[in-house]
């Protein structure tokens, strides 16, 4: 291989560590600028779903959550949002918060950098467009960053939010019967958790719901939507440095 081909794949490279490596390391590990956890100082925690809504998952998941008495946050994809109002409407009615999860699911890595740039302000746009709230928070899929990812976070002025307790309800091997302790056995003070009203994890989140919560609420635990949070936040270099 001649040395242009070498200089060339040298300089591919330290692109890809800038824009993908970088983020990669800061946000998706280190949590920098964004929300992952709250401050731990109680058994309260965030439950967050993503996804929806769908019409033939999310009202059951709603009905349980109402019985339950519990509130949530919901990261909607746009389209869904826009063709369904009536459910959107519900999800504000009850309390729980309404906030964009993409315009288009595709993970970051894989898409184009302009592409990466525009979907968290169009997803902003458009669900704010429904709910009629401005939007505060932004989970792009996957949990997928780029630099022009979190560029476009900035310019559509939400904030990225992450997890530190992923329910794992798509996984092959999934069932309703195993998820409630498997969840329960590492849920901690502060931690937000990430389940799906729709999509493949739909099929285990939906029956499995009624006793996570049951065991939740047993052990003294109290779920609540992901800015009710106490000690919610964007992490900075102090947390960092502090390990906060």
């Amino acid at each position: 291989m001649s040395r242009l081909w070498w200089r060339a794949l040298g300089i591919l490279g330290a692109v890809g560590a800038v824009y993908i490596g970088l983020p990669y390391v800061l946000v998706q590990r280190l949590n920098l600028g964004i929300v992952r956890q709250g401050s731990g100082a109680e058994k309260t925690f965030a439950l967050t779903f993503d996804d929806g809504p769908d019409p033939a998952t999310t009202p059951a998941v709603l009905d349980t959550l109402q019985a339950a008495g519990v509130q949530a946050t919901f990261f909607v994809i746009a389209a869904n949002a826009e063709a369904h109002p009536d459910l959107i409407a519900r999800l504000l009615q009850g309390g729980h918060g309404v906030e964009p999860h993409a315009a288009r699911h595709v993970h970051a890595w894989i898409r184009s950098p302009w592409g990466a740039f525009l979907d968290p302000l169009r997803a902003a746009r458009r669900v704010s467009a429904v709910t009629g709230q401005v939007a505060r928070f932004h989970r792009p899929p996957h949990g997928a960053y780029t630099l022009a990812t979190i560029l476009g976070q900035r310019v559509a002025g939400v904030v990225g939010a992450h997890w530190s307790l992923e329910g794992g309800d798509w996984a092959r091997g999934a069932t309703p019967e195993t998820l409630p302790t498997q969840i329960l056995a590492k849920l901690h003070p502060g931690a937000v958790l990430v389940l799906h009203d729709a999509g493949p994890g739909a099929r285990v989140t939906v029956p499995a719901l009624p006793e996570v919560l049951q065991l939740m609420q047993e052990g003294g635990w109290q779920a609540v939507p992901l800015g009710e949070l106490p000690g919610v936040g964007p992490r900075t270099w102090r947390d960092v440095l502090t390990g906060r």
